[in-house]
């Protein structure tokens, strides 16, 4: 079908290597070159095997893949010879193999363009399950399709081979989903810690602050000018604290309000966590917010009392919250509060002046007291007593609700004020006076006396007072919060709010230990303080923001550089030691285990061989069910067991020392011995074909490995320099030397 639409050159994406080889196998009688293309094909394959010996250009691979591409057809992945897989790179740039089966690696930093994209599946294995393409995965391969100059448009296939096709939403969020958010991928590491710590030029803190996960927070911390902050807070905050000293022979009867102020902030977050806890239930918080209740409040910044007495009129409404929603910063009750003593009435304020009762936030007067009418916040409320006064609460505060719908109803309204035919006055009496000595009297009575409103207010008001005396002579009586939760729990939840209770009761009973507590203007001193120590908070949060601290990797940072201390790394003041030294040498694997290795003397008892084949275990990534085989010589697999105890010693320090590290993942992860067997034969002069039959790994995989494997041999070599270790020094150039020999390391088609 491809090649009648003249859709060819193709690149088919396969998300598995096993996969592209058998769609491939599956195509051998298919012949896609002319006689021409084939002859071109077979002369650079010439040219290319001849670079291996004659033994390497027997391997079935080399034969396989010089069959398929004179066809027309090539394989492209990471179990492919590196020469193999530039010659499939080269020919497919030559418009010499017309289709491609390639994983995914093949549209990451290749550029080889085709006219037709083919995708054998859209669910891939990202290391942990199976999912969908990702929007931006989907555009780098598809973005294969044209070829700049040569196509006016690419064709995208997506094969279903039977199945259903995938749902319209999957296809279109693949193909016009958002890109994947870039995420910082950087990590701390041993090797990078200890480098760091080496030179003057860039500290640790500084690297973590350059990293691109860091980037916002620093970003936000300039342009908020929070170092200004800082710098304005604490010179105010001097100024403050200077003040307060100088001010100390003011403060008679009160000396320790500061001593006060923290116990007073003590007994509001607990009574605000029980009062949240008694709420979530919905209700009164089981009868503890029900009209008339007494409570005692403290807001000292915003309405400049403390522990003042007040009578709930409304209780906390939580039907509105959300049933999942932990938050209570937002729950008010409505209350009359009775205002300090020291609190003057402002005549010449216009708003409050139009306020009458009834309304939120009115000030009133009785008794030469003032009372106002506020929202208290539960962490507002310093004790809720058990003390309750008869009261209707509508004559004091008639909600928000009722006025506003008040003010909608007469805007516009041309029959605004007019009665209903319901509560329409059908009396004929109306308005007649009753005669007689009664009647006379009982009006006489409500014109001289004190209306019905005012008398509620001032018996209000003097209940107010009243508990405010008793509180600053014996003390309120607190309510018993078990009682109005015993049927919201049971078990240790009982236990645990009965604990809790305990604790509040002995917060509240030394916070009237205080002389501060009696203290007749405690508002006006306690007021200072909540100033003071507020700014204080301030500055610390902002020069915590500004500090080291604040970083996100700063506690991993110093959980590894104490796991470093402990193991001899570094000294006290994070010089770093020998073993530090040592563990620099080392960036193609975990530098840990390897410097444990060397200082352990492992690598003086083996031959070359067989540090070469103990170190694979290191560098080899594939998962593979092979154990150690028995044909091994005894101190090789003595050497891994050993390497395997010391990955878990290791793997089990790091738990300790708090990072999130399993010791036996750690050293599943650390340590592959799938090619111990076969780098060993290797080393030992045994040929690359006889090396292939002792494993299923692939042989693109054996030589990456080998690979890595000789770069591994130049640090542990630079590990013996720096220990002064001769011997280990000449047998690490020896080991590099026996694997650097035929297929392993060809040559690049690329630079020769």
């Amino acid at each position: 079908h491809l090649e009648k639409e003249e859709l060819m050159p193709t690149v088919t994406f396969s998300f598995s290597k096993k996969k592209c080889e058998e769609i491939a196998d599956s195509l051998r009688s298919l012949d896609l070159n002319t006689a021409a293309e084939r002859n071109l094909v077979q002369s650079f394959s010439i040219q290319t095997v001849a670079r291996l010996s004659p033994k390497d250009q027997c391997l079935p691979q080399v034969i396989k893949t010089v069959e398929m591409v004179k066809r027309g057809i090539g394989v492209h992945h990471g179990g492919l010879l590196p020469i193999l897989k530039e010659m499939v790179e080269i020919l497919f740039s030559r418009n010499l193999i017309k289709i491609l089966f390639a994983t995914e690696t093949f549209a990451m930093g290749v550029n080889m363009p085709a006219r037709c994209v083919v995708f054998n599946s859209i669910r891939k294995h990202d290391g942990v399950q199976f999912r969908e393409l990702q929007p931006g995965e989907y555009t780098q391969m598809a973005g294969r399709a044209g070829r700049r100059g040569l196509d006016k448009v690419g064709t995208v296939v997506l094969c279903c081979f039977g199945d259903t096709p995938p749902p319209q939403t999957i296809l279109r969020n693949m193909l016009t989903g958002s890109s994947t958010k870039l995420q910082s991928q950087f990590r701390l590491t041993y090797t990078m810690i200890l480098n760091l710590l080496r030179v003057e030029d860039m500290s640790v803190e500084g690297m973590i602050k350059r990293s691109f996960s860091e980037f916002a927070a620093q970003r936000a911390l300039t342009t908020n000018e929070y170092p200004k902050l800082l710098a304005r807070g604490t010179k105010t905050l001097l100024k403050l604290d200077k003040e307060f000293e100088q001010d100390a022979d003011s403060r008679i009867s009160c000396e320790d309000v500061e001593e006060y102020y923290f116990r007073v902030k003590d007994v509001l977050s607990s009574s605000k966590g029980l009062l949240s806890y008694l709420l979530s239930s919905g209700g009164t918080g089981g009868s503890s917010f029900v009209a008339g209740r007494v409570i005692l409040v403290t807001s000292a910044r915003k309405h400049n009392y403390v522990r003042a007495p007040a009578l709930v009129l409304r209780p906390p409404d939580v039907s509105s919250k959300s049933s999942n929603s932990s938050s209570t910063d937002d729950t008010v009750c409505i209350c009359m509060v009775l205002l300090p003593q020291s609190f003057t009435s402002a005549k010449d304020d216009e708003e409050q002046n139009e306020l009458k009762l009834g309304a939120l936030d009115y000030v009133g007067e009785a008794r030469s007291r003032f009372f106002a009418v506020h929202k208290v916040h539960l962490d507002e409320i310093l004790l809720v007593t058990s003390t309750k006064h008869k009261i209707d609460s509508k004559v004091f505060y008639k909600g928000d609700a009722s006025k506003s719908s008040l003010q909608v109803s007469s805007f516009g309204n041309p029959f605004a004020g007019a009665k209903s035919m319901k509560n329409r006055d059908d009396n004929p009496f109306a308005g007649m006076k009753a005669r007689g000595k009664k009647g006379h009297a009982s009006s006489q009575k409500k014109a001289t006396g004190l209306s019905l409103v005012a008398q509620l207010v001032d018996d209000a008001m003097s209940y107010l007072i009243n508990a405010e005396n008793t509180e600053l002579s014996s003390g309120l009586d607190l309510l018993d919060l078990r009682e109005c939760a015993k049927n919201m729990h049971q078990g240790n939840n009982a236990m645990e709010f009965g604990s809790a209770c305990d604790r509040l009761e002995h917060e509240v009973a030394l916070v009237r230990q205080f002389k501060s507590h009696y203290h007749p203007n405690l508002e006006l001193h306690y007021v200072t303080v909540d100033r003071k120590e507020t700014l204080r908070s301030r500055v610390k949060t902002l020069r915590h923001l500004l500090s080291n601290e604040s970083l996100q990797l700063f506690p991993d940072f110093l959980q590894r550089k104490a796991m470093l201390q402990s193991l001899g790394y570094l000294d006290e003041n994070d010089t770093v030691c020998l073993k530090g030294r040592v563990a620099c040498e080392v960036n193609t694997c975990e530098g840990l285990i390897v410097t444990e290795m060397v200082f352990e003397g492992m690598l003086n008892e083996l031959e070359p061989a067989e540090i070469v084949a103990s170190l694979s275990a290191l560098l080899f990534q594939e998962k593979t069910d092979e154990d150690l085989d028995s044909e091994l010589p005894e101190r090789l697999v003595s050497s891994c067991e050993r390497m395997k105890a010391i990955a878990v010693d290791l793997g089990q320090r790091q738990k300790d020392f708090g990072l999130p590290v399993d010791p036996l993942e750690y050293c599943a992860t650390s340590l592959k011995f799938g090619l111990v067997h076969v780098v060993y034969e290797w080393a030992t002069g045994v040929p690359f074909s006889s090396i292939c039959e002792l494993t299923d790994v692939q042989e693109g995989s054996i030589v990456r490995c080998i690979t890595r494997l000789d770069e591994l041999c130049r640090e542990v070599r630079n590990c013996a320099r720096v220990v002064g270790n001769p011997t280990l020094y000449r047998k690490m150039e020896a080991a590099s030397e026996y694997i650097k020999r035929d297929i392993v390391f060809a040559s690049s088609l690329y630079v020769s």
